[in-house]
């Protein structure tokens, strides 16, 4: 029996990495294969009895129709019910007729199956048909290349309003009609709570929450705001009062909007930072009453240098905008919760070390690998950032996403077929291809190969 040796973080990684690949493309080649077994799949349109086989839609709009009874033997060979095997079959099937590139992508392994079917669910979902479904294709596969799941799917909205507008206006009017607020049955003294509300309201009853929330006792924000709930309903009901002082908060809700989009106030959207995307046109609705500065913010990497540490606000902002996300390979967290890293580090005395061409986004956690982790790192141009990791895995980070340059050379034995040193074939092997008889086993020496991507 074959024994998996790792011994060296070197090895580890190497095994990692091939592993990552391996599964990538098995999922590959289990997606060709659905598509392949629907693709081929015939329906005997002689026989008409009742129960008999039928063409159902494979999918969303633009998918084709499958025959009915292929759904039985994926079931199986998937060791899924039926229900589930549909809608495996309904994401391969809009994959690879309703996103092309996106499909594309898969099959060269370049992104994830399952992150590529979120985005298509998400489509379908917001009843794009095919024509926008392949611009909404376009807008979000270079992103889903080379960002984290993460930060894709904060787009995805974006993308799909973008992709139609009037679809998305329609969905904005039916999500109206299922404005609700419920309550759940009593359970260990608590009651579950759960609702849509419209935008608007939405922002104002969070905002409410944390107001209420800082005047009220309580181990955590959540037990506080959870509590303010309460009060303001008791408050309505004549029981409590606010503990308001009758001061007035107000509230600050930031709204970024791309001049492109302004320029197109028909199909532009507005992000309502930490919440969300919305068309234009619904943006009067939910600043209704709200007094707006505005504050254009332009990417000028000419921002003259300072001497001093401190980052100044300007040049502050405009690294937010250049590197919205933490620069560290895959980055997530928002370049407003991290510190504004200097590149080549800080030193007292020496001018002109505070610019843009040396400054970047990192989080605490990843300004630690890169200071203490062994993690080394060059800008060359702003915005640009090399890493290079301690086992010397190469990463490029643009404000795009991030793609590996480079590995080091693989080691001299492979992790993934190492034989003990007794080992010896049993010697009991009947001739090879007999039924009933254990196969012959591998050379020990001959380099077993995982399944390779299929184009």
């Amino acid at each position: 029996m074959a024994e998996l040796v790792l011994d060296s973080v070197a090895v580890a990684a190497a095994a990692l990495d091939h592993a990552t690949d391996t599964i990538r493309a098995a999922e590959v080649a289990q997606c060709l294969a659905i598509a392949a077994l629907c693709d081929l799949h015939e329906v005997d349109e002689s026989v008409l009895v009742d129960g008999c086989e039928r063409w159902v839609p494979g999918g969303a709009d633009g998918t084709p129709h499958i025959g009915e009874f292929v759904i039985g033997e994926i079931a199986g060979l998937l060791g899924a019910g039926i229900g589930a095997t549909v809608l495996r079959i309904h994401r391969v099937l809009n994959l690879r007729h309703r996103h092309p590139t996106l499909w594309t992508l898969v099959v060269t392994g370049d992104i994830r199956a399952h992150e590529a079917f979120l985005v298509a669910d998400a489509a379908a979902a917001a009843k794009l048909d095919a024509d926008a479904c392949s611009r909404f294709d376009r807008m979000c596969a270079h992103a889903l290349a080379l960002q984290p799941w993460a930060r894709v799917k904060c787009q995805l909205e974006r993308w799909l309003v973008k992709a139609d507008p009037t679809q998305a206006a329609a969905n904005a009017a039916a999500a109206a009609g299922r404005r609700r607020v419920d309550l759940g049955p009593i359970k260990a003294g608590h009651v579950g709570l759960w609702g849509q509300l419209d935008a608007a309201d939405g922002l104002a009853l969070d905002d409410a929450l944390n107001y209420l929330a800082e005047n009220l006792d309580g181990e955590t924000i959540d037990h506080r705001r959870a509590s303010a709930l309460g009060l303001m309903a008791r408050t309505v009901l004549g029981q409590d009062t606010l503990p308001t002082g009758g001061v007035a908060k107000k509230a600050e809700i930031v709204v970024r909007i791309d001049s492109a989009d302004l320029a197109d106030p028909g199909s532009g959207t507005a992000d309502i930072a930490g919440w969300g995307h919305v068309l234009l046109s619904q943006l009067g609705t939910i600043l209704t009453g709200c007094q707006v500065t505005v504050r254009p913010i332009v990417i000028d990497t000419s921002l003259p240098a300072v001497d001093g540490y401190q980052i100044p606000d300007q040049m502050r902002r405009v690294l937010e905008e250049r590197n919205p996300v933490d620069v560290f390979p895959w980055g997530t967290r928002t370049a407003g919760s991290c510190q504004a890293d200097h590149t080549i580090p800080y030193q007292a005395g020496l001018t002109g070390q505070t610019h843009l061409g040396n400054l970047g986004p990192l989080s605490s956690f990843t300004h630690r690998l890169k200071t203490h982790g062994g993690w080394h790192l060059e800008q060359p141009t702003p915005g640009l950032f090399l890493w290079r990791s301690p086992l010397g895995y190469q990463y490029a980070v643009t404000a795009a996403g991030t793609i590996r340059i480079g590995k080091p050379e693989p080691p001299q034995h492979r992790w993934w077929h190492q034989e003990p040193p007794d080992h010896q074939p049993p010697d009991d092997l009947g001739p090879p291809g007999r039924a009933g008889t254990a196969p012959i086993p591998p050379d020990p020496g001959e380099r077993q190969t995982p399944l390779p991507y299929v184009a």
